[in-house]
């Protein structure tokens, strides 16, 4: 009861400077209103996915500018769940508030200047509609990982109460946890997983988060949505960093190619030390929900291997 008043003050302390932030981005974006950003990228993903690494190695483009940290300041003025009955982090084109864009585009534009704004969000995995509809020239990163890594870093992240996103109004009792805070994306379909074990929850926000996202990104022309792999990000950087400019239109950077030859030395995001094949520490977790991870890894082009518990 003690760590969950800490962690409702943490979320108060981050809303009252939400709410202090938004207030002054919105009379800014009365005083000075802004044109849109021009072919803006928004880098998607499943949390734990390899979002935050894709998006400092992007960062350190010259072309690029972006905050550096996840943009809920931004979506969340008009889009946080608790504002449309606590459906889920899914946002659509019908969605937009009156008066968000003028928002958005004087906010971008304090963020990036003349720069091409980069984003890092993941929970805008679930909202491409709504950003399509805002920017429609914007380009998606879409970051990818297999299955069994990324569930086990969701269980582990909601074992120490990592990533806590929101308070949502249903009672969770999921095993390590027990009480009403949310970590990560909170999909479409939520209240199905309030009463099942952790690693049920994690599936189900991996399995959720990119079956949107890849039914969302195929209606858009292939040349706005570039797809990265976690491992091969982490095993060729230099080949990938290459790949990801290109699909983004952006020349050459020195700076990206220093930072991809040494991307061993800059683990950013980690709940606990990264090891190779740490999932397996989780393996039986992993193997009781791989019946529900297999489709959807097959589908990212994943194989699938037996996983025994």
């Amino acid at each position: 009861m003690r760590e969950e008043r800490r962690e409702l003050a943490h979320l108060a302390r981050k809303r009252v400077s939400r709410t202090i932030d938004r207030t002054g981005l919105r009379l800014m974006a009365r005083v000075r209103p802004a044109a849109p950003p021009v072919r803006p990228v928004f880098i998607i993903g499943c949390p734990r996915s390899g979002t935050t690494l894709t998006s400092a190695l992007l960062r350190r483009h010259p072309e690029l500018a972006g905050t550096g940290a996840e943009g809920h300041l931004l979506w969340d003025a008009h889009q946080h769940p608790s504002d449309k009955g606590w459906g889920s982090d899914r946002s659509v084109a019908d969605d937009i508030a009156r008066g968000e864009p003028r928002f958005l585009n004087a906010a971008i534009h304090r963020i990036s200047g003349e720069k091409r704004f980069v984003d890092k969000t993941p929970k805008n995995a679930v909202r491409i509609p709504y950003l399509n509809a805002l920017f429609p020239d914007a380009s998606f990163v879409f970051v990818t990982r297999d299955a069994r890594p990324n569930v086990a870093s969701l269980i582990e992240g909601w074992t120490l109460r990592h990533g806590i996103s929101c308070r949502v109004p249903e009672t969770l009792d999921i095993g390590v946890y027990q009480g009403r805070l949310w970590c990560y994306i909170l999909p479409p379909g939520w209240r199905e997983v309030t009463h099942a074990p952790v690693e049920e929850v994690a599936a189900f926000q991996y399995v959720r988060t990119n079956e949107i996202a890849q039914d969302d990104l195929a209606a858009l022309e292939p040349s706005r949505v570039v797809t990265v792999r976690f491992e091969d990000l982490l095993a060729s950087p230099q080949e990938t960093a290459t790949h990801l400019l290109d699909g983004l239109g952006l020349p050459p950077s020195d700076a990206i190619m220093r930072f991809a030859g040494t991307l061993d030395e800059h683990p950013v995001s980690v709940v606990t030390q990264p090891r190779p094949d740490k999932w397996r520490e989780r393996q039986a977790q992993i193997a009781a929900v791989m019946p529900t991870l297999a489709p959807a890894m097959r589908r990212l082009g994943y194989s699938v291997e037996e996983v025994r518990g």
